[in-house]
């Protein structure tokens, strides 16, 4: 009696743990051969760097994230995920545009879902802040490569596109009316239009381009020429050289006088001397405030004003003198594409 009584514990006990076993490997085998399936996603669109939940079941064991255009990864942490609900963020890599999002678990088992990644045309930086009809400018930034229109904004002026890629576009300046504008940049996001401004050479008052322009006269009194040596846009410059030890300017004479006070900006571009930084008062001889700008060496640098300092009186000359006597160093710059824009 004794002996079938220590037998029936021992089944019972068996019973139990082949029970607690058999739990276990149900439950185990449930979360590692699930399926994945998604009932919901929110949102359907975002852009990089936003958070997006999925719910649905099957979802712990999900070990990669993939947007297919591109195939470009989400990176997630699995901590944070559950059975019934995934979170991750958009990879600010992803390329724009309808595409699908592909969810994978340890089992190699899939789930495609219908996503839009919204990766709007961006613009750092622009090769050239003017141009004429014809110039081409690349413009560096992000998710250019679906780039399908560029226009000049407020007109229906449109650029041309040359080429592009995920990080550079290149467009070719259309002709145009206005003076100045942005750029309304499209792509299979959207539109945003560039904080970067482009002044229209063609229509500024031309002091200097590829001569001195009408009404404008060589007043220097330094070594000045019209050289083919440097340029920014076309294939001349103002050449000056400065000998050592006196004060000397590239000096604009205007007849007629100009207004300032009709222009928004004076601009202009400035090699500086192969050896040295050079200090250059930028005035009129008229009255103002005079403009100290220090020319670095050896380089095209682009310089844009208000013209508030050389407004309210005609202006007869404009000069660019160097900013005392230049000691016992002389000094070449080259200047191009003196303007007045509206």
């Amino acid at each position: 009696m004794q002996s079938f009584k220590l037998f029936h514990d021992k089944l019972i006990l068996m019973a139990i743990m082949l029970s607690a076993c058999g739990i276990l490997f149900s439950s185990c085998k449930k979360n590692s051969a699930s399926v994945p399936v998604v009932q919901q996603v929110f949102p359907d669109s975002a852009a990089g760097n936003n958070v997006v939940y999925i719910t649905g079941s099957g979802l712990s064991g999900i070990r990669s994230i993939i947007f297919d255009k591109g195939r470009v990864p989400a990176p997630f942490n699995p901590e944070f995920n559950t059975d019934h609900a995934l979170i991750f963020r958009v990879p600010d890599t992803a390329f724009g545009g309808p595409q699908q999002i592909i969810i994978t678990n340890a089992k190699g088992d899939s789930v495609i879902i219908p996503f839009t990644v919204i990766a709007l045309p961006t613009v750092t930086s622009v090769s050239l802040p003017e141009f004429t009809t014809g110039t081409k400018i690349t413009l560096t930034g992000n998710n250019l490569d679906d780039v399908t229109q560029v226009i000049l904004h407020g007109t229906n002026d449109q650029a041309s596109i040359v080429s592009q890629d995920r990080k550079t576009l290149v467009i070719q300046m259309p002709s145009t009316t206005v003076s100045r504008a942005r750029l309304d940049i499209t792509n299979s996001s959207g539109t945003i239009t560039t904080q970067q401004e482009l002044i229209s050479v063609d229509n500024a008052k031309q002091l200097f381009t590829e001569n001195f322009g009408t009404g404008i006269y060589n007043w220097s009194w330094a070594t000045v020429s019209v050289s083919t040596d440097y340029a920014v846009l076309g294939t001349h410059s103002i050449k000056a050289v400065f000998a050592p030890g006196g004060w000397q300017a590239i000096s604009l004479h205007c007849d007629p006088t100009i207004d300032a006070s009709q222009y928004t900006y004076y601009t202009f571009w400035i090699k500086g001397d192969p050896n040295q930084d050079v200090q250059v008062d930028v005035r009129s001889e008229n009255g103002g405030t005079t403009q100290t700008i220090t020319v670095p060496a050896n380089v095209w640098t682009y310089y844009k004003f208000k013209t508030d300092f050389i407004s309210g009186f005609p202006i007869e000359r404009l000069d660019f003198q160097i900013h005392g006597p230049n000691g016992s160093n002389s000094a070449t710059l080259y200047v191009d594409d003196i303007l007045l824009v509206k």
